[in-house]
């Protein structure tokens, strides 16, 4: 992953998706100078304190980022669960609620969820020519979000998974994620590094690779961000840092 500019932010691309021609997508940094809304920076999420004209803007600016003028926006309305939707012309109005993954195969649409430490998956498909955008935060995680994605990929368009390229964004790394005993019993051993009696960090991005490549998707296929949300104070928002009322970051991305 490396830091682009676009329209005079600083937004962020995953090199695998780049290769692609037929997909364009974009990560969304925090841009703390900007001030618009009530939260400094650029914030996509219309569920925290912030100026609602403000995150329209913000929306409506992603037209320009993606050169689609024309382009409906669609982010679901996240609630940690398991449930994935298929966005088509006819729905893309709609205002998908409880819902943490979005699919698509139709051009002139643009894909995306938002996040603050939870880990973003952008999905792509380019011999079906089906993409998707997931939010897996842990629940998400544990409940394998992004390997049923892929199984709805396959169900409905006939995607397979040793074709996907799989990317994993900026969340919380695992030496900043800190969870009880009761969390972290739910993740893989592999994904667990133990602080004490007590207390255990987990490694998302270890667990949501591993849970893809059990789906069938290549190793080679998957691209980790690498970046950590809480640490990288001057590049996104981080709900452990700054509450679960601080912005949100966008990971999106559109058919060609």
């Amino acid at each position: 992953m490396h830091a682009i500019i676009s329209n005079n932010q600083e937004h962020y691309q995953f090199q695998y998706i780049n290769k692609i021609d037929s997909v364009s997508h974009l990560v969304t940094g925090n841009n703390p100078a900007i001030k618009r809304g009530l939260i400094d920076g650029l914030n996509y999420g219309l569920h925290v304190p912030d100026n609602a004209d403000a995150v329209l803007k913000n929306r409506q600016e992603l037209l320009l980022h993606f050169n689609l003028p024309g382009a409906a926006v669609v982010i679901p309305e996240q609630t940690h669960s398991c449930n994935i939707a298929i966005v088509t012309p006819e729905n893309a109005n709609h205002i998908f609620n409880d819902t943490d993954a979005l699919i698509t195969n139709q051009k002139n649409i643009i894909i995306g969820v938002l996040s603050a430490d939870c880990v973003p998956i952008l999905l792509v498909d380019p011999v079906k020519h089906v993409i998707a955008a997931i939010h897996a935060g842990w629940r998400g995680t544990v409940a394998e979000i992004g390997a049923k994605t892929l199984f709805k990929m396959n169900q409905i368009f006939g995607s397979q998974a040793q074709d996907v390229i799989a990317c994993i964004g900026p969340s919380i790394s695992q030496k900043n994620y800190e969870v009880g005993n009761d969390v972290a019993r739910q993740f893989r051993a592999g994904s667990q590094k133990k602080v004490d009696e007590h207390k255990t960090c987990i490694d998302l991005w270890k667990e949501n690779q591993d849970q893809l490549m059990d789906a069938g998707v290549l190793k080679k296929n998957i691209e980790i961000a690498g970046l950590c949300t809480f640490t990288e104070t001057d590049k996104f928002y981080s709900a452990r840092r700054e509450s679960i009322n601080t912005g949100r970051m966008g990971s999106f991305i559109a058919l060609n």
